[in-house]
């Protein structure tokens, strides 16, 4: 019997958030409204703590953008194209499987939603950099969650010689440039949170129940991409 490997390796990244967001998607006089609460109990410089510590961990365990941030992400080497021979040289299989080898695996970077892909550059053995022009190559797919960095029809991946971080993606991912662009539902959530943070600070609960129990888990669950 032929045998073919049906596996789609995730490629190994580094991932640096280089550009954080220019503001937060929560203000302290939002928080403060929502706990019921004044500036001496609660001042700027704690509350805007609370709602960056809220969002960071929302963004972390969701892979979610609220408010844009540029990353760079680092492979190795492009993904494999999304056609796999069988062992014996017999194509066999669902029609829509034998025509998906017409197209390479996209590259899906880790944070969503996708704005805009900055830059793409490519390192020889010798370290010497080559910038790609994103237009050329690649369809940058904003629709999809996670979005999609797609090679062209009739586009060969761009070389890339370099043994460990061969292709830098510079991208920005995020809802818009500021705390308006942010869905409610997620700005909710990440006063829920925050106020949770507020209200039970010193009290020994951990993070994660918090982000339970404060429902805020529930709220962003809408918007979050689980990975099978």
């Amino acid at each position: 019997m032929s045998l073919r490997d049906l596996s789609r390796p995730t490629l190994r990244h580094g991932h640096t958030l280089t550009t954080e967001p220019a503001s937060e998607p929560v203000t302290a006089a939002e928080l403060r409204t929502y706990l019921v609460t004044n500036a001496t109990i609660l001042p700027d410089s704690l509350a805007d703590d609370f709602v960056k510590e809220a969002r960071q961990y929302i963004e972390r365990v969701t892979g979610l953008a609220l408010i844009n941030q540029t990353w760079t992400m680092e492979l190795d080497r492009w993904p494999q194209s999304a056609s796999t021979e069988w062992w014996s040289g017999v194509r066999e299989g669902a029609v829509a499987d034998l025509y998906a080898g017409r197209a390479a695996n996209p590259i899906e970077p880790p944070r969503y939603p996708l704005s805009s892909v900055t830059s793409v550059s490519t390192f020889s053995e010798g370290d010497v950099k080559t910038a790609i022009t994103v237009s050329d190559y690649f369809i940058t797919d904003t629709s999809r969650k996670p979005g999609r960095i797609v090679l062209k029809s009739g586009k060969t991946w761009p070389t890339a010689t370099r043994t460990a971080n061969a292709i830098k993606i510079v991208y920005v991912a995020g809802y818009g440039a500021t705390e308006s662009s942010v869905p409610a539902v997620l700005k909710r959530a990440v006063k829920q949170f925050a106020g949770a943070l507020s209200t039970h600070r010193g009290d020994g609960c951990s993070v994660e129940s918090l982000y339970s129990s404060s429902g805020a888990a529930d709220l962003v669950a809408a918007y979050s991409v689980t990975s099978i």
